[in-house]
């Protein structure tokens, strides 16, 4: 004869709610009556609730979308509000004092309060989703096996949503693409994978540890290692919540005062917040009318004239070269499309002979860089002209170098409520790639601001005025990233 398992006794079955609670009272209410254990006691074996979802299975159905990882645990139902969540150090610790889990055992909750907040939230009709990321856990090139990392990894979501008891949907970008935190693509590949059921994004939420916080916001810890958590947040355009705020056992208030959040004063975005740049568009009509200038002047004098940009990647170079400079009749020179420095010296010479405007669209950090082209102008009777790119700027040719890169990733999940859901995912286009971090050390390190003695009649500077080809493009590069 078959024996039944017994139910063990809900932590949660003498607080079922009989009206709508705020999210602030349901996280008092939870904190005070479920959250008794300090932080360095030992975490008591989670008890499986009478309200979890009655067959939950006990594994993952997993899919992968480009570089990111869509899991289903048990049967999640489509929801209105989305509970959402960052796994490490957030939902679950490792298990002694190191940083890196050492298998897909070595996990702990954050706190032993995080099972019943996640049950009483899905009790109250919030869907569970955890966001995070987990680069390195990608197939090797050319393999078609999971390294062991990912293994563990999708043992350990198995193992905790079997301790939960509860639905969960999981997302987890392996790769570094518009669906990365603080991209908010995870957020709305959730969003998609919610049977049409809108997201009301007032009622929802992230749990996130890298809030940005400076060192020192709590006595004896280091500062956070990013914001992105806070900025993806941001993003999606929900509210945020520290783990600390959402699982500790501090919180003595009775149940009808309401749960106080810490102001956002608490928290400190550090990465290129685009709201904030200063767009100077006198300057850059100034720009544009000195140029024309410069180019009518060597048209009546019969000689050319070279233009030398200065710039690191991503700072706008290309796109004002294309716009505004080869209107003007400028030919372009570019690496990029020649490839080898040979040949775009040899452009410049056959330019130079025909009596042509140049410019040279490379990031020229350095006299060396510069030199010969200005000495072949020198030869062939043309002025030679600088304009310097914001030098002082490299978190804006960052934050620019990261936008263009997710672009068409981007624009195709923003297309997204005009499609079929599952066609938006199956034609998800590929990231292009970014400019990797260690051309940006490279340049930074060359520079030199060009000066006259190089040979130069003029010195000019560009400063960057963000132009978008849709609403659509705008908005988007106004994201952190």
């Amino acid at each position: 004869m078959t024996r039944e398992p017994r139910k063990r006794k809900a932590p949660f079955s003498d607080n079922k709610p009989t009206k709508t609670q705020t999210l602030s009272k349901f996280f008092k209410l939870n904190m005070t009556k479920g959250a008794v254990a300090a932080d360095n006691e030992p975490e008591p074996e989670p008890e499986v609730s009478e309200n979890a979802d009655s067959c939950v299975k006990s594994w993952v159905q997993w899919r992968e979308i480009g570089g990111t990882w869509i899991g289903r645990y048990g049967s999640p139902n489509p929801a209105a509000k989305f509970a959402a969540f960052d796994l490490d150090s957030t939902l679950i610790r490792v298990k002694g004092n190191w940083k890196y889990p050492k298998g897909a055992d070595d996990w702990r909750f954050f706190h032993p309060s995080v099972p019943n907040v996640l049950r009483n939230l899905h009790s109250q009709g919030y869907k569970i989703v955890i966001i995070s990321n987990q680069n390195g856990l990608r197939k090797a090139k050319g393999s078609t096996e999971l390294p062991k990392g990912a293994v563990d990894y999708r043992k350990k979501i198995a193992n905790i949503g079997k301790q939960l008891g509860i639905s969960l949907t999981i997302l987890a970008a392996t790769a570094k693409d518009y669906m990365r935190k603080p991209s908010p693509g995870m957020w709305h590949l959730a969003e998609l994978d919610n049977s049409g059921i809108v997201v009301d994004k007032s009622a929802s939420f992230y749990v996130g540890d890298a809030a940005g916080r400076l060192k020192g916001w709590k006595a004896g810890v280091e500062a956070d290692f990013s914001d992105s958590d806070l900025a993806f947040a941001l993003n999606a355009g929900v509210a945020f919540y520290t783990p600390e705020e959402v699982f500790n056992n501090s919180i003595t208030c009775s149940q009808d005062e309401l749960f106080v959040l810490p102001s956002p004063l608490t928290w400190s975005i550090t990465r290129f917040t685009p709201k904030l740049l200063e767009i100077d568009h006198a300057a850059h009509s100034a720009l544009i009318t000195a140029l024309r200038e410069a180019i009518d002047s060597a048209k009546v004098a019969k000689k050319g004239l070279l233009l030398i940009l200065v710039g690191p990647p991503a700072c706008g170079k290309s796109t004002f070269t294309q716009q505004h400079l080869v209107p003007l009749g400028f030919e372009r020179i570019n690496m990029d499309i020649l490839k080898t420095r040979k040949k775009c010296e040899d452009a410049a010479l056959k330019s130079f002979k025909s009596g042509s405007c140049v410019v040279v669209d490379n990031t020229n950090p350095d006299p060396s860089s510069r030199s010969t082209f200005v000495a072949m102008a020198k030869t062939h009777g043309a002025d030679s002209i600088a304009v310097v790119f914001e030098h002082k700027s490299r978190d804006l040719a960052i934050h620019n170098n990261s936008f263009r890169a997710s672009l068409a990733q981007a624009c195709h999940l923003f297309d997204a409520s005009e499609q079929d859901h599952q066609t938006i995912l199956s034609t998800m286009p590929v990231c292009v790639d970014m400019v990797p971090a260690v051309a940006y050390h490279s340049y930074f390190k060359k520079f030199v601001l060009p000066a006259e003695s190089e040979g130069f009649s003029k010195i000019l500077h560009h400063t960057f005025v963000p132009e978008f080809a849709s609403p659509k493009e705008k908005k988007l590069w106004y994201q952190y990233y």
